[in-house]
């Protein structure tokens, strides 16, 4: 690794970090990567789900009961063999996410707009950059 590897890495993770922390409230971290986990590989039984999110079954037991309280989740049987029970992200799941992710842009594109004109047209360089670091995370194993 890159001495210039390692300061940008940090500086990522800094800002990753402190946008996580400044992100709406209403769910957990684990409640949110949840639904995001529903929304892109679909429904998914809950001792899966406790799996991929690295916490108990009676963790992501009472994790999607708050999901479903919520209306943000349902569970529904396999059509497969009716004894299973899947998870899945309703419509009103779907706009949370949509939601929250239109907030945490818009906090950023804030701070954008307050920095210098070549320090945004730098940002603005990277962007292939970072969307493909993007990828790379998403194919990534943890």
């Amino acid at each position: 690794m890159t001495k210039r590897s390692d300061l940008l890495g940090q500086a990522l993770h800094a800002l990753a970090a402190s946008s996580i922390r400044r992100r709406n409230r209403t769910l957990s971290l684990t409640a949110s990567a949840t639904l995001s986990t529903l929304e892109r590989t679909g429904p998914r039984r809950l001792t899966d789900l406790a799996v991929n999110e690295e916490v108990t079954q009676p963790s992501m037991t009472v994790l999607v009961n708050q999901l479903v309280d919520l209306g943000l989740a349902e569970r529904r049987r396999d059509a497969a063999d009716a004894r299973v029970v899947l998870v899945a992200i309703t419509p009103a799941g779907r706009e949370h996410l949509r939601s929250s992710r239109r907030a945490g842009a818009a906090a950023l594109t804030v701070l954008i707009d307050k920095l210098p004109e070549d320090e945004a047209k730098a940002l603005h360089g990277a962007l292939p950059a970072i969307k493909h670091l993007v990828e790379l995370l998403a194919e990534s194993p943890r």
